[in-house]
């Protein structure tokens, strides 16, 4: 059984800067509170130069305290599960205690495609706009002296500055509740995500569900079945700034109903619904704020070159047409546009764009990054969550 004592103040480095009812979570309960925070896309905090990246603002604190920090910059993310903090951002003087399975320290490596976070696990309460997470498991990534295991690293770079994960911190609200669930629980998997360490050694290490890194979202008192994020239309050549909202349940309060929006079922597991596209079944298909574009294989787009290798740089603007299908059979047609590079990028200020593509990371996969999100209000549910149009997961829009 896991116990909290030990501190991570050690751990870090300098600092920087309830019951649900047939419709939906019970707001009556804990009454109305603000259910939305502010979702921003720009440039990112120092050292970030970032493009297509949608961050919003968290209060972190030592659990049942007054003794708390607001940190802004923390990427939304609709493809994870999890809030993790990057170390130099947090205060010290927070002294966030440290997740314990008997006198060991547990750590967790989250690997991403090609990188990874590295670092303890602690607990804190967990603000966003009105909404609290207590005693939430989050993770401290790079708040360690104590390298990461050869099984977590091979996946290749540590992003455990602002600079390598282009944000202070991130938070995943996808359709779980915790990152990595039963595989974890039982027993590690063949690239586990849990250690416990003593000294340079750390062993893998199964990890309860409800001590996992867990999607605060999930422990909510109300507004807890899922997030809706709105972002305005933008000019097709880009945009300095673009604010929006995160929004907190769906179909709980009268600013998150789902009015017309097309309900499509997915995967509990990966999120994955299928897109036909150009003839193509890409059956393992997502709608992902934390990836910055249209991210689908068609080999008839010509390609950008030198540092923008893998990024679509037709001679002009495409409008191109697909069809997403969800498990439940829902198909919703869906058109876009691709716009060159090039072009996008020859812009010294614009930090979000609506056009952006990239060729899929592997066959079968279309990503629907937050190029996507712009004009529209894109819902997650949450697995098992009882919402208006039925239980999670799905995504709609």
């Amino acid at each position: 059984m896991l116990t909290r004592g030990l501190t991570v103040s050690f751990l870090l480095l300098a600092a920087c800067g309830g019951q649900k009812s047939e419709n939906g979570p019970d707001a009556g309960d804990a009454g109305v509170v603000n259910n939305t925070a502010p979702l921003l896309v720009d440039i990112g905090p120092p050292e970030a130069d970032a493009y297509n990246t949608a961050y919003t603002t968290v209060t972190i604190c030592r659990p049942g305290t007054n003794v708390c920090q607001t940190i802004d910059h923390i990427q939304v993310d609709t493809g994870s599960s999890g809030l993790r903090i990057i170390s130099t951002v947090l205060d010290p003087s927070l002294m966030l205690p440290q997740e314990m399975q008997g006198s060991s320290p547990v750590f967790e490596c989250y690997q991403y495609v090609d990188s990874f976070n590295w670092g303890p696990v602690a607990t804190a309460d967990v603000q966003f706009a009105g909404e609290t997470a207590a005693a939430l498991p989050i993770h401290i990534a790079g708040g360690t002296t104590t390298a990461a295991p050869s099984d977590c690293s091979s996946v290749g770079s540590e992003g455990d500055t602002v600079a390598s994960l282009g944000a202070n911190g991130i938070v995943g609200v996808d359709q779980e509740t915790a990152d990595c669930g039963s595989d974890c629980a039982s027993t590690p998997p063949a690239s586990p995500d849990y250690y416990t360490c003593t000294g340079a050694t750390c062993t893998p290490a199964v990890v309860a569900i409800e001590d996992q890194v867990t999607n605060p979202v999930s422990r909510f008192a109300q507004d807890n079945n899922g997030v809706v994020l709105q972002l305005p239309a933008i000019d097709p050549s880009g945009a300095v700034t673009v604010t929006g909202s995160l929004i907190f349940g769906i179909g709980t309060q009268s600013n998150n109903g789902l009015g017309e929006a097309q309900i499509l079922t997915i995967d509990d597991v990966n999120g994955y619904f299928t897109t036909v596209f150009n003839g193509q079944m890409l059956t393992s298909s997502y709608i992902d704020s934390g990836t910055d574009s249209y991210d689908f294989p068609d080999s008839t787009i010509t390609q950008c070159t030198d540092d923008l290798e893998g990024f679509y740089c037709p001679a002009s603007t495409l409008s191109l047409t697909a069809t997403n299908v969800g498990m439940n059979q829902v198909s919703v047609m869906t058109t876009f546009s691709i716009a060159n590079t090039n072009t996008l990028f020859s812009s010294a200020t614009d930090t979000a764009f609506n056009d952006l593509g990239t060729t899929a990371l592997m066959p079968g996969y279309f990503g629907w990054g937050l190029s996507f999100f712009f004009g529209r209000s894109v819902f997650t549910a949450i697995t098992n969550a009882n919402t208006p149009g039925g239980p999670g997961p799905y995504f709609a829009y």
